[in-house]
């Protein structure tokens, strides 16, 4: 009957711990690469954004863009995405400044596989844009693997692999009809990490990239930092676990990427 009892505190503590984990993973993912890890049930994650980048390329290009999301747990292994981006401002040289927006989507995330000695954690993601563009005339459906490995216990690396499909409806003035088309593109992000402080301070790199089916591909380096700041329990309200800040500072590696950006992000679990 001792040996029982023991058995099962062992096993509610192991429980915490990797309730704990979830919670610890989740806020230090970084700002372009997913994580494998999910929220635990009834809690949530949500995360700010702000990223301004420039590019030239005969005219100059800046942008200056508000990405919001937040993953509710519905089950140990399962999230609910909620995210949308909001452009502040675009200006092109000799164009009309351009606000609004850009995309609305809705997504369920499952982690299938647990990281074992050998194995990375693993998720599958499915996205659904209602609403892409400014004009909201594009739809999008996009699906996604996730892989998170600690390779030390102060080294984990993330990577993800992505193909999402858009369709476009643009009115052809001459027949006065819809036309439709059709955007493929395949999307890239790693993101290895380093823990400088363990879940204090951490140092990565992303490298985060794109290839439509057309050929264009870009591809960009961002060096970055993420502080986790301890903020205690407020009751009886929410206990607000931790708050992370994120600098990322994304540079092109091709003539088709912006030449240089700023990325910040404020993220919390409640």
């Amino acid at each position: 009957f001792q040996m029982k009892r023991i058995i099962i505190a062992l096993t509610i503590l192991l429980f915490m711990d990797v309730a704990e984990y979830a919670w610890a993973a989740h806020i230090l993912e970084p700002l372009g690469t997913e994580i494998a890890a999910t929220p635990p049930r009834g809690r949530m994650f949500g995360q700010v954004n702000y990223e301004y980048t420039r590019e030239k390329n005969g005219t100059t290009k800046t942008t200056h863009l508000l990405p919001i999301e937040f993953e509710i747990g519905l089950g140990e292994r399962i999230q609910l995405n909620l995210e949308g981006d909001i452009l502040l401002r675009e200006n092109t040289t000799g164009s009309p400044i351009k606000s609004g927006i850009e995309e609305i989507g809705v997504g369920v995330k499952h982690r299938f596989l647990d990281e074992t000695q050998l194995l990375p954690d693993a998720a599958f993601e499915m996205e659904y844009s209602p609403s892409i563009g400014l004009k909201g005339n594009e739809r999008g459906i996009k699906g996604a693997l996730i892989f998170s490995k600690n390779l030390h216990p102060r080294f984990v690396v993330h990577f993800n692999g992505a193909y999402e499909l858009e369709t476009e409806r643009e009115l052809d003035v001459t027949s006065k009809t819809d036309e439709v088309v059709n955007h493929e593109t395949w999307f890239y992000n790693v993101a290895p990490m380093f823990k400088a402080i363990p879940d204090i301070l951490m140092v990565l790199a992303e490298l985060n990239g794109y290839t439509e089916v057309s050929g264009n591909t870009v591809l960009t380096l961002a060096p970055e930092v993420i502080v986790v700041i301890q903020t205690g329990t407020w009751k009886p309200f929410f206990a607000l676990q931790n708050m992370a800040i994120k600098l990322a500072v994304p540079f092109g590696l091709n003539g088709n990427s912006p030449d240089i950006g700023v990325k910040f992000g404020l993220s919390m679990l409640f």
